[in-house]
């Protein structure tokens, strides 16, 4: 069981980084869009809430996602063809985040309390 235990902890680490991303483009804290968001609110909410327009949030996620392959692009080891789907596939992923209602504990407990 090991394994299952490790990815719930990948997967919760990665929520939590695109907690802080989308939380850095509305210009609030973790903690106030993670407890807005146990509540029941999406991010979209929370950000027209805040005034900041949601598409907003998708750039910055994004963003994030291209710059994680930033190193391979400089490489050569992705073609234009790859980028093109990244993003396509990067933006569709943060459309739905932002318009997504996600479970209460997701974000109020530990990586730990993912796993079985």
């Amino acid at each position: 069981m090991q394994g299952n235990n490790s990815t719930a902890v990948a997967f919760s680490e990665n929520l939590v980084s695109e907690l802080s991303i989308a939380a850095r483009a509305i210009g609030v804290d973790d903690n106030v869009l993670a407890a807005a968001l146990s509540d029941g609110e999406t991010i979209a909410q929370v950000a027209a809430r805040h005034g900041v327009n949601a598409h907003r949030v998708v750039v910055a996620l994004v963003s994030d996602a291209v710059a994680e392959v930033a190193v391979d692009v400089r490489r050569g080891e992705l073609t234009a063809g790859h980028i093109r789907w990244l993003v396509a596939l990067a933006t569709r992923r943060a459309e739905d985040q932002i318009i997504s209602k996600f479970p209460p504990i997701g974000f109020r407990q530990p990586a730990r309390a993912l796993g079985h």
